[in-house]
């Protein structure tokens, strides 16, 4: 039963992406690829449940999310083993501090961060020097920085001045003596504080990819509703926003492209997603004879889009020495875009051609 508001029901859609999970799987997964270039998708999109394109686009948001959160794990976990290596080729040294006396295990004065002014970076100085060569850091240099002595942990930055702590205070604070910095230690360090960066990116990148960004397309998709009823009225909310959370699929891929191309914007990806968003919306609501046939969905053409897919996931881990990597990216991308919009031609033309008399009547 619909009411009144309802845009009217496609049947053809409903049989062409089949029921089950299989049917549904197949659905998914099609909608990764067929918004690049299909308006029999967009068309049949429309006619689902506001329920399934949102749990679409939630799930397809969580897994880019994913794939980013897994890359900065790998990378971040990796910096455990350059620890371990460092101590080991002696470019670290080891310190213990007992009793408030620090005692370093390699060469002195070790000096970790000299940077002075240069564009974009504030001058730092970050050393140990139990010998008393280095006494303190030079004000008249650096903006901030550690040095760390025999006795004193020196702490230096513009906000809080110069300050100097006893070793002795950190026994205390860490409630442990000695407390040992080497190689165990320094990777277990890291490995907490890394594990505390994941899971707080990782919160971080769905509140932004999927909570912030559906809150977006769901004001985009009021103003659009409002627009569309003054040209079609009984128009329902849920075509318009289902147009959306498709059109969002071909947005990110261009916006990815353009940003990896050092290309971008404010407003980039939304500037996308206006425009396929547009074009889905020509496609449902058009009184133009080409859109509004009812064909078969032929949702395996998106298998083209495969290739292109595992090369987005792969540019996420590792990528091409620069500028093959832009190319791959292009070319793949442009191709399946291509290839997809002529052979979706293909077949519209193809199911619209009235079939041929048999011979003799």
């Amino acid at each position: 039963m619909m009411n009144e508001n309802s845009a009217p029901e496609i049947q053809i859609g409903k049989k062409e992406t089949g029921s089950g999970c299989l049917g549904e799987a197949g659905w998914f997964f099609s909608g990764t690829i067929l918004p690049m270039g299909s308006f029999s998708f967009y068309r049949k999109a429309a006619q689902r449940s506001v329920g399934s394109a949102i749990l679409f686009f939630i799930v397809f948001t969580l897994a880019i999310s994913t794939l980013v959160t897994i890359n900065l794990a790998v990378n971040i976990f990796s910096v455990i083993g350059g620890i371990r290596q460092s101590y080991a080729d002696g470019k670290i040294p080891e310190i213990t501090i007992a009793h408030g006396v620090a005692e370093v295990n390699g060469r002195q004065p070790f000096i970790l961060v000299d940077e002075q002014s240069s564009a974009g970076t504030q001058p730092t100085f970050v050393a140990v020097d139990t010998t008393g060569t280095i006494t303190e850091i030079d004000t008249s240099r650096y903006t901030q920085g550690f040095l760390l002595t025999r006795t004193e942990l020196h702490v230096y930055n513009l906000q809080n001045g110069y300050q100097a702590f006893p070793l002795s205070e950190l026994n205390t604070a860490f409630e442990k003596d000695p407390i040992l910095i080497n190689a165990q230690t320094m990777s277990q360090a890291w490995g907490v504080m890394s594990t505390v960066v994941v899971i707080l990116a990782y919160i971080f990148l769905i509140l932004w990819y999927v909570v912030v960004r559906l809150m977006i397309i769901s004001m985009i998709a009021l103003i659009l509703w409002g627009i569309v009823t003054l040209i079609k009225p009984n128009t329902g909310f849920g075509p318009i926003i289902n147009t959306g959370l498709y059109a969002i699929v071909p947005a990110i891929y261009l916006s990815h492209l353009f940003s990896r191309s050092n290309i971008s914007f404010p407003g980039l990806q939304t500037f996308f997603l206006l425009i396929f968003w547009i074009i889905g919306l020509v496609a449902n609501f058009a009184d133009i004879k080409f859109l509004t046939d009812e064909l078969p969905a032929r949702l395996s053409t998106a298998l083209i889009g495969l290739p292109m897919l595992l090369l987005f996931v792969l540019d996420i881990f590792w990528q091409f020495p620069a500028p093959y990597d832009l190319v791959a990216l292009w070319s793949v991308s442009m191709l399946t875009g291509l290839v997809l919009i002529g052979l979706r031609l293909y077949y519209r033309f193809k199911d619209q051609k009235p079939a041929t008399p048999p011979a003799g009547i």
